[in-house]
Order: structure tokens, then sequence, then C-alpha cells
């Protein structure tokens, strides 16, 4: 989930409700490019994990 920051767009875990973190580092403070670019890739990491390893 993408929502507006205060620098920008964050990348928001629908599960915990915290930003989404990547390599040690919170997705937040990005370009809504960026974002959009970067959750379309965490989602279809997702999608690709077995239902059993899902949150």
């Amino acid at each position: 989930m993408i929502r507006p920051d205060a620098e920008g767009f964050t990348i928001q875990d629908i599960w915990t409700g915290q930003a989404a973190v990547v390599a040690m580092t919170p997705q937040t403070g990005m370009s809504l490019a960026d974002a959009e670019h970067t959750a379309s890739l965490l989602n279809a990491a997702d999608a690709e994990r077995p239902q059993s390893e899902r949150a």
C-alpha cells in the first residue's frame, strides 16, 4: 500500500501498518514513480511465495 508522507510516499506493509523495509532501509520519502515500482516488485515477490509462508 502506498501512502503519502511528509517527504513523498511510503510503502506501507498491510499486515504490520509499518513502512516496508528493504535491505534494512524503510521505504519512505520516495517519489510516486519509485514507490509504485518498488511496491510492484514487492507484491510480485510475495505472490511467488507459497501460501503457507505468507503472514
